[in-house]
């Protein structure tokens, strides 16, 4: 059955039975048959209410909307308990009676705007919030109750003719009233206006109707109810105002659902009907009820798997997924062929690429090992260029070794002293490829070595060194380089070596080599010679003997 259908025959059985009630009520009070007027009426009116407020909070899905028609429904409610107070539980003619009586017009006043702002909520998401400035409006209901509930000091709502005391019997409408009347008008209006906003305009003329139908009618009774006066008309002779409006107010909503302006989650075969989801509905037994059109029926232990957790169907390209709603489940099927087609993809892609990192890792590993041998090999080669004199003087003197006793010893002490240098000069061309500064300290270490290799050499040597500096790489190089090319010109006749090594105030590092050799050990053309290496070279002659002073500055020390 076509919901809209549904909501008619809702409507119809609310209003049977709301006028079998009032016919039953009056005949039994003309009948004195002990129902007093009013008792029976609320009880089915408020059964009413309460029916469509639950029927509305499950049917429609705007969260916001579902609050309003609450306090909307509670008004009604409220309403009618306050007349069935006043009608049957008080004196007539009553103070109490009377407060009661303007009591009900608090809720009166506030139903309708509880229903406008429902209204505003119409065809919008569940997300959304109306903005803060319409809350302004309860102002104005707030200050028309509060008037109507003082009308015993002003009487701008009810004049009592007769006095306050015989109020029941005499009393006409004032100003407070009508605009009590006008505010109640205005909300209802407003409503209409918004429904009919939110309705798509090619389908306006053909939903809009219903609503109006019910406007005029209610319009209809409010119209004889102002222009009969005292008599009572057909209408009234069944419900009196304030029923039929919430009747009515009541009505004007579920218009709104049969014309298709207010969205309910109840219309599931229509839903369905025009889905092209694979969907449907089970209940709390995963039993299917209702499905899309061509859509699938998944086993009941199917939908219990995926209640648990998404589950891929046999086909191995369907996801099942199962979700709760109110007194079942809701379920729906996702084609993954694409997306497992992707994923594999995706995967062969991955491996490629880490098999592609994998080698582009090892190339630059290999690469790096490369470069550090091409290093390695350059640095070995810079050593063994910077040694080739002194171990090419080796390999001679190893390969002739004299049998001689006294001379082997001697020969031993040279190859001693040209041990001690290749050791120590390898040290600082590593050094120097590591880090460009060297701490005196590492220069003082290398002039050690050759002084012990010298004095085993049955040599004198003495040695000054200040090692509280820093200095170039290059230029303790140069150094202990220089030293070693003067030591080995004078080394067959060396008496005695003086070597003092110490910063200089022009943040230079000095060396200063003093030899005493036995005979001239070097011509003039070999000073001069070693002149271009040191920055001042001199030999005193004496005899047979000779001494040769040397003085060399290495440029970039840097002294601490």
């Amino acid at each position: 059955m076509d919901f809209s259908k549904k909501a008619l025959r809702n409507l119809i059985v609310y209003l049977t039975l709301l006028i079998g009630v009032i016919v039953f009520d009056r005949i039994s009070f003309q009948h004195s048959m002990g129902l007093p007027f009013g008792r029976a009426v609320p009880l089915v009116l408020n059964a009413i209410y309460l029916h469509w407020l639950f029927s509305a909070r499950r049917r429609f899905p705007q969260k916001q909307m579902r609050k309003y028609l609450t306090l909307f429904i509670f008004s009604l409610i409220v309403l009618s308990l306050l007349r069935v107070a006043k009608y049957n539980y008080t004196s007539f003619n009553s103070d109490l009676q009377r407060w009661l009586w303007l009591a009900y017009y608090i809720p009166f006043v506030f139903a309708p705007l509880f229903m406008f702002f429902a209204s505003l909520y119409i065809g919008k998401p569940d997300d959304y919030k109306i903005s803060k400035t319409w809350y302004w409006m309860y102002l104005p209901a707030t200050l028309i109750a509060l008037g109507i509930m003082t009308n015993d000091l002003h009487q701008l709502a009810f004049r009592f003719g007769s006095g306050i005391a015989l109020w029941n019997d005499d009393y006409t409408h004032g100003p407070l009233y009508y605009l009590a009347v006008a505010w109640v008008l205005l909300m209802i209006l407003g409503v209409i206006v918004n429904a009919v906003r939110s309705t798509v305009s090619r389908r306006l003329f053909k939903t809009a109707w219903l609503p109006l139908a019910v406007v005029a009618f209610a319009g209809l009774y409010w119209a004889q109810y102002a222009f009969i006066g005292s008599q009572i008309s057909l209408l009234q002779s069944f419900l009196e105002l304030p029923d039929f409006v919430c009747l009515c107010s009541i009505a004007l909503w579920e218009s709104f659902v049969i014309a298709r302006i207010v969205v309910s989650n109840k219309d599931y075969p229509a839903i369905f009907a025009a889905s092209s989801l694979n969907a449907g509905l089970a209940d709390s037994d995963f039993q299917v009820r209702q499905t899309a059109a061509g859509g699938e029926k998944p086993l009941p232990q199917e939908l219990e798997r995926a209640a648990a957790g998404d589950l891929l169907l046999e086909d191995g390209s369907t996801l099942l997924k199962v979700r709760p709603v109110q007194g079942g489940w809701f379920y729906w099927t996702e084609d993954i062929a694409e997306l497992r087609r992707l994923s594999a993809e995706l995967d062969d892609t991955a491996d490629y690429l880490a098999e592609e990192n994998a080698m582009m890792r090892m190339k630059t590993e290999l690469e790096e090992g490369r470069r550090i041998t091409a290093e390695q090999t350059r640095l070995y080669n810079r050593v063994t260029q910077s040694l080739r004199p002194q171990l090419e003087q080796l390999n001679a003197l190893l390969q002739d070794l004299p049998e001689d006793e006294a001379e082997f010893r001697s020969t031993l002490k040279i190859i001693g002293v040209l041990l001690a240098y290749a050791k120590r000069r390898s040290f600082l061309l590593l050094a120097a490829n590591e880090n460009p500064v060297l701490r005196g300290e590492d220069l003082r270490l290398c002039f050690e070595e050759s002084v012990k290799a010298l004095r085993l050499a049955g040599i004198p040597c003495t040695f000054t060194f200040d090692s509280g500096f820093f200095i170039a790489a290059t230029s303790a190089d140069a150094l202990y380089a220089a030293f070693e090319r003067a030591l080995e010109r004078c080394l067959g006749s060396l008496r005695s070596v003086s070597i003092a090594l110490q910063p200089l105030e022009d943040e230079q590092v000095g060396l200063e080599l003093n030899l005493q050799t036995d005979v001239e050990p070097l011509t003039d053309d070999e000073l001069n010679e070693i002149k271009l290496t040191f920055s001042s070279a001199a030999m005193d002659r004496d005899g047979d003997s000779a001494q040769l002073t040397f003085v060399v500055k290495a440029e970039g020390g840097l002294c601490q």
